[in-house]
């Protein structure tokens, strides 16, 4: 049974200051708790269904987590989906381990994303093609942002993101590794010859990379149109689409340097 208590602190879990108040956030869903499980992060408490506990769904080294079972009625109470799906979990923020070098990496460096969707989907791309880390200024959303970690799908407790100063971080990165942003202005990226390794730098939905973020970007690239300069046609890609075709791009040319 869901206690008031209980209630209160899951609810208050979707706003950002009292998931840094409490080191805590949470996960939701079938899928998403099973990656959960699946992970190294710590977990607080489990409110799930009869059916979901009756699943099995637990791996042995995860026995001792405390599980709470609650109704239909009490997980919509608590959910913050459209059809809550048999469980919610709410786990520890892990500690910042400090920001990691990636200077033999491929790296994506976000600047002002502020849509959860978009970050979500950012975070699902870069773990699909194998990017090892995201920067992120500190005016981007909140990875523990329940809508970020739904569009993650799992994503987010494999890929670290560091958020930081982004002007200074590149302006110590650019002296090791070519920095790539993607901008209207910039060369195709169907006749740019990438390299093993580099910092791929993601603008804010509506206004692009910032001006002084621009000014360490050494390679200006853009997705060209299929139909340039017709009147009526969509002015950009969407940051998580354009996100994808570069990683998919970056990712074709190294494996097939390597």
């Amino acid at each position: 049974m869901l206690s008031r208590n209980q209630l209160k602190l899951v609810t208050s879990l979707r706003l950002s200051k009292f998931r840094q108040e409490e080191g805590l956030f949470v996960v939701e869903g079938v899928k998403m708790v099973k990656e959960l499980l699946n992970s190294d992060f710590r977990i607080k408490t489990i409110f799930a269904t009869k059916d979901w506990i009756s699943g099995e769904h637990l791996p042995a080294d995860r026995y001792l987590v405390e599980i709470v079972e609650i109704n239909d009625s009490e997980l919509g109470k608590i959910s913050n989906l459209t059809t809550p799906n048999q469980v919610l979990a709410v786990a520890y923020i892990k500690e910042s381990e400090g920001l990691k070098s990636f200077s033999q990496e491929w790296i994506l460096a976000l600047d002002q994303i502020r849509d959860p969707g978009n970050m979500g989907t950012i975070i699902r791309t870069a773990d699909w093609f194998g990017i090892l880390g995201i920067v992120a200024s500190t005016g981007t959303v909140d990875i523990w942002n329940p809508k970020v970690v739904q569009a993650s799908m799992g994503s987010i407790f494999r890929i670290p993101v560091f958020y930081t100063d982004l002007n200074l971080f590149l302006q110590d990165a650019a002296k090791s590794s070519p920095v790539y942003g993607a901008l209207l202005d910039g060369e195709s990226i169907s006749d740019v010859v990438f390299g093993n390794h580099g910092i791929l730098v993601i603008g804010n939905e509506s206004h692009g990379i910032s001006k002084h973020i621009q000014l360490h970007v050494s390679h200006r690239l853009t997705i060209p149109s299929a139909i340039p300069g017709e009147q009526g046609r969509a002015e950009s890609l969407n940051a998580s689409m354009a996100t994808g075709i570069f990683c998919y791009e970056i990712n074709r040319q190294t494996k097939k340097n390597s």
